[in-house]
């Protein structure tokens, strides 16, 4: 009877080592951090991030298929120029390959159902979601790592939606154009596009997110649309140099967050005019 107890009590503790490791972070020759549950890969970090240029997703892990890119996990990163995603990454975190300065260029795996890349741009796979622009595209540095240029950028028509933290630090575009297929521009969405000059919502526009154009410095005028429905909190935080801002819908027709509005250092600016049409 003791033995049979030993025994089982042995199994149980293999089984509770087997399933804590399930859930530990682990590494590739690659450097990539990553998590297995429920017989899927989740990569949750990088640990090469000031050398390399060049990062690949792979499709399987210890037999495993990859299938999320979680928030933080490709991020920061000084070095990286290109990020290839596998097959089977169906989830990418919207802060997962933020603030990478020197990326350029995004490439999927064509048997991916879930996402593509279009001119180097990350949509998901039917076009309707732009899901990140890379930072870096199309601008030259110098050897001291400064921008010597600016770009501009025409997103497709049939883009809806333009996700959170699409553009997210993209200091070196100047002007964005933005077709009236988009009706939401989520949290973040521009936010610190601190070279974009000029700002032409979407005909069909309903939705902007919490801190969308956040510290735009330098546009001076925006139209919002008669189709807007909601917008969030900050969402022209800091936009310091806004003059004029048109609304053409009714104030009580929109619900509003806290302090929506164009502010310069968190105050109301005195000379920026909010004409409601």
């Amino acid at each position: 009877m003791k033995k049979g107890l030993r025994i089982l009590s042995a199994l149980c503790a293999v089984a509770l080592i087997a399933a804590s490791f399930a859930g530990c972070t682990q590494s590739t020759d690659e450097k990539i951090e990553y998590v297995i549950e429920n017989n899927e890969v989740i990569i949750t970090g990088y640990t090469d991030s000031t050398v390399r240029t060049e990062i690949t997703v792979p499709d399987e892990i210890d037999g495993y298929p990859v299938t999320e890119i979680a928030d933080f996990s490709l991020f920061n990163a000084e070095s990286l120029k290109k990020i290839t995603i596998g097959k089977n990454v169906r989830e990418i975190g919207t802060w997962s390959m933020t603030n990478n300065q020197h990326l350029v260029e995004f490439a999927v795996d064509e048997e991916n159902p879930y996402f593509t890349a279009v001119d180097g741009i990350l949509f998901t796979k039917d076009m309707k979601t732009l899901v990140y622009y890379p930072s870096a595209k199309n601008i030259e540095f110098n050897k001291y790592g400064e921008a010597q240029n600016t770009t501009s950028y025409i997103i497709p028509d049939g883009v809806e939606t333009i996700r959170s933290k699409a553009f997210y630090k993209c200091y070196y575009l100047d002007d964005i154009q933005i077709p009236d297929t988009v009706t939401s521009i989520e949290e973040k969405a521009f936010h610190r596009c601190s070279a974009m000059k000029t700002l032409d919502l979407p005909e069909n526009l309903e939705f902007i997110g919490k801190d969308a154009f956040a510290y735009c410095e330098l546009i001076e005028t925006a139209t919002i649309p008669a189709t807007i429905k909601q917008i969030d909190e900050y969402a022209f935080f800091n936009c310091s140099g806004m003059k004029e801002l048109n609304i053409y819908n009714a104030e009580e027709n929109i619900k509003l967050g806290k302090n929506w509005y164009p502010t310069y250092n968190g105050q109301q600016i005195e000379d920026c005019v909010i004409n409601w049409k």
